[in-house]
């Protein structure tokens, strides 16, 4: 038996923990190359991990919920067992059985590192069957092969509801990942049978029946669920993607002297560009839809080309020391996503090199894979400038807060019909509010405010931004 150490490897953006989700193997599982065997939760987002090695699982260290440090030895095993499960002989003069095996993804330069897939469904085989030491293994029990794909918010609203996951796996979602509305549905099809009981016993003993109940009984926890199966009453521990969060919003906080302004604009004209936009690229055979959000976000690359200073860093500051403002060239463009993880600002990156389409199409894209868990941190890192569209949510107005350690965040109310002036005529329009929150140190208030104007008129007249195409 030959064991290898497969250590938790960088999973980027320098992250130096993660919190195990899930398993995707047990000890004795004989894997393949590159098949995943657990969920990480980092500070970015859910990581699927591939094992660098094939061979028989020997050990996996650390339980469902346990915070692992990159660096640290996280599966141990037996690469001396191929794909069949069959141990194999080092000394029967084959060269290539005899060669050495790397001991570790993170040993050495020239050892092969794990080919790290984000999320769900990627490379490195979250779908992949397992394969059990023996034949008969395999033929015994073959409902233990294909894992249970489930986020963890799902896990816990089953858990809540009594309802078992290997029952309804694979779930509707895409890769057969298990969804809150399969989970609710299992839990009201439970429900029936338990309504019915009485009227069944009714008729297997009908000299001595069974009085029905006046109404069906109330499911542990049913009145009392929360938003994403949150519960009142529970604890829920500050780690992973929510301990960013926190870090985050008070460094916000703490170091950034933030000032804010707002402008109210009419958007009756973005608003219908944006369907015409749309029905035109489907014409063209391009499966993209132009939004009213995502054309505010060019009118945002347009308003920083013009006021720099809110595309900007302050580097160098400590102590005595002022530091430097850096004015960047690149724009990378983040926008805040509600997921089940929590908040999330995937970024568009060089978005001022893209066009009102490709922002749109790439807007969808890393909205979709934020929520569904299959974003990688390079998305979730490196952004310029921020936008925020908490009008999505019904809210008119909000109070953005800078995401550390970019100098400004623009947000968007809800575009609604309201009574608006045109002409001296009081008629009725679509407009919303912008706000935006700037690093006071970097931008002053007369700067902050133009940019306002100006993205506020390019968003009331939106044909002035093909002077910028």
């Amino acid at each position: 038996m030959t064991v290898k150490d497969f250590k938790l490897p960088d999973l980027g953006e320098g992250l130096e923990e993660g919190d195990i989700v899930a398993w995707r193997v047990a000890e004795g599982d004989v894997i393949e190359l590159n098949q995943t065997v657990a969920d990480i939760e980092t500070a970015k987002a859910v990581v699927a991990v591939p094992s660098p090695f094939a061979g028989r699982v020997v050990e996996l260290v650390g339980e469902v919920g346990d915070t692992l440090e990159v660096g640290s030895v996280f599966v141990r095993i037996d690469t001396d067992v191929d794909a069949g499960g069959v141990a194999t002989d080092a000394d029967d003069g084959d060269a290539a059985a005899a060669a050495p095996r790397p001991s570790s993804g993170l040993d050495a330069d020239e050892e092969p590192q794990p080919l790290v897939g984000y999320g769900q469904g990627k490379a490195g085989g979250t779908r992949r069957r397992r394969h059990r030491g023996a034949a008969a293994e395999q033929d015994a029990a073959p409902a233990e092969d294909a894992p249970i794909l489930a986020k963890p918010p799902v896990r816990k609203l089953a858990k809540d509801l009594g309802v078992d996951l290997a029952a309804i796996a694979p779930g509707s979602g895409p890769d057969g990942i298990i969804t809150r509305d399969d989970v609710q549905a299992a839990a009201d099809d439970t429900s029936a049978p338990e309504a019915a009981a009485p009227a069944a016993s009714e008729v297997a003993a009908p000299a001595a029946p069974e009085p029905a109940p006046a109404s069906a009984p109330v499911r542990p926890g049913e009145l009392t669920l929360g938003f994403r199966g949150r519960v009142p009453g529970e604890v829920e521990p500050i780690r992973g993607i929510r301990k960013r969060i926190v870090e985050k919003m008070e460094t916000s906080r703490r170091e950034i002297p933030a000032a804010s302004c707002s402008r109210e604009i009419d958007v009756s004209r973005m608003w219908d560009l944006a369907k015409d936009l749309t029905a035109d690229a489907r014409d063209q055979g391009l499966d993209v839809k132009v939004t009213p959000f995502s054309i505010v976000m060019r009118a945002a690359v347009l308003g920083l080309r013009r006021f720099p200073t809110l595309n900007a860093r302050i580097v160098g500051r400590q102590g005595d020391e002022p530091g430097e403002i850096h004015l960047l060239e690149h724009i990378h463009l983040g926008f805040a996503a509600d997921t089940d993880h929590g908040l999330m600002v995937p970024n568009i990156k060089d978005a001022h090199t893209r066009s009102l389409v490709e922002i749109s199409a790439e807007l969808a894209d890393l909205a979709g894979r934020a929520r569904d868990g299959s974003i990688g941190p390079g998305a979730l890192t490196g952004g310029t400038f921020t936008v925020n569209n908490y009008g999505a949510f019904g809210n008119d107005d909000g109070d953005p807060i800078l995401n550390h350690p970019e100098c400004g965040i623009l947000g968007i109310g809800a575009m609604r019909e309201r009574p608006w002036v045109v002409d001296g005529e009081l008629t009725i329009r679509r407009t919303a509010t912008l706000r935006l929150a700037f690093d006071h140190r970097a931008c002053d208030g007369g700067e902050a405010g133009r940019f306002v104007t100006y993205v506020g008129d390019l968003c009331e007249q939106p044909s002035r931004i093909l002077l910028h195409a």
